[in-house]
């Protein structure tokens, strides 16, 4: 089979349709982040270039989030707005927020100025495939990110955001998915861990679309307690590094422990299951193959025991990721659920405790 990489580029196409906020940036050259270029086609693009669009014309590579893991950082911007326009220039290249108003908006990149220029850090951008027909980019990492940006308030479809190109496989027709899961691209489960098939993907990104994995979100917060990110070396290799670590983990915990055990919605069942789930990590054999990465545990980067100081902080600390997506988890649950329930459950509570005060009856009084 071809490779659909090495195949020539196809005659020049306008995509004025598709691509309303559309800049080529040249590798080492910088243009401004609003500049437009209508002129250049998605033929065109290559391993490297940079481009802005808006987060409506990303289609998703997976199918599932970890809620939490969003909720955490709707969390901080609802205590500091500052959280987010940081967010907003890191993940655009530009290390972080410099300036920001009150009357600044996320889809506005004119109303907040960041620290450096956009596209300045290539590491921290996003990722993205040219798809097999004209107009289409899929995603390819840094989907709760951008997710939380499609989702928080005032953010949305039309947040630009700079994006790096991984491979431009236009025009590779039926050869596309076959090169998305042979090059680890894609995710193909469902957040039940069922398989899927590609046009089982969501059309967008956010919670809406993509589903709740309990599983994934549990590994979103026990890193660096049961298990570290490992780190690039100077000797690693892009093909060393392993795509998908936190969906792999996932996959062991939903075959180790049932996640509908706890209600996740009461903090000390949430925090016993985070701390089952960290027993399970670290008691697998370091030599254990986890999933389909055909890497030992050891190097997904399993820790030797869990890292209880760490777990308690995480828990305890009311500046941690796990506290700012409990304290917004319980205050959306509280939005959506009807007054009337909230009442009676406040009601059923308050007659509980009156019943727990009373003493315990006398001998004499249960003859009676």
């Amino acid at each position: 089979m071809q490779n659909p990489r090495d195949k020539p580029k196809m005659s020049s196409q306008l995509f004025s349709a598709v691509a309303p906020f559309l800049t080529v940036i040249i590798p080492s050259v910088f243009i401004s982040f609003s500049a437009l270029a209508e002129k250049n086609t998605y033929s065109e693009l290559k391993h490297g270039d940079v481009i802005t669009v808006n987060l409506d014309q990303l289609l998703p590579t997976q199918s599932m989030l970890a809620y939490d893991a969003e909720f955490s950082n709707l969390g901080r911007y609802a205590e500091n707005l500052k959280y987010m326009y940081d967010d907003l220039c890191r993940l655009n290249g530009a290390k972080g927020v410099k300036k920001w108003t009150e009357d600044s908006l996320p889809t506005d990149i004119k109303s907040y100025k960041c620290i450096d220029k956009p596209g300045k850090h290539i590491d921290d951008l996003s990722t993205i495939v040219v798809g097999p027909e004209e107009g289409v980019l899929y995603l390819t990492s840094n989907h709760h990110i951008l997710s939380t940006f499609w989702d928080m308030p005032n953010g949305g479809t039309s947040v630009p955001v700079m994006l790096k190109v991984e491979y431009n496989l236009l025009g590779s027709g039926d050869d596309f998915w076959p090169e998305m899961l042979n090059d680890k691209e894609v995710w193909l489960y469902d957040s039940k861990g069922e398989k899927i098939k590609p046009k089982k993907l969501p059309e967008y990104l956010g919670s809406k679309q993509l589903k709740h994995d309990k599983y994934l979100s549990l590994v979103y917060f026990l890193n660096g307690i049961s298990y570290d990110t490992p780190k690039p070396t100077k000797k690693s290799k892009p093909k060393d590094e392993t795509p998908f670590l936190e969906l792999y983990w996932s996959q062991i915990l939903r075959q180790q422990m049932n996640i509908s055990e706890y209600d996740l919605n009461i903090p000390d069942e949430y925090a016993t299951a985070l701390t089952e789930a960290a027993t399970v990590m670290v008691d697998l054999k370091s030599d254990t193959i986890i999933g389909k990465s055909n890497k030992t545990a050891k190097e997904m980067g399993q820790l030797s025991q869990v890292n209880t100081k760490a777990l308690e902080t995480l828990l305890t600390d009311n500046k941690s990721k796990w506290h700012y997506a409990m304290t917004y988890r319980l205050a959306k649950k509280e939005k959506t659920t009807p007054k009337s329930l909230l009442n009676d459950n406040k009601k059923l509570s308050e007659e509980s405790s009156k019943e727990s005060d009373k003493p315990n009856p006398t001998e004499e009084e249960i003859k009676k």
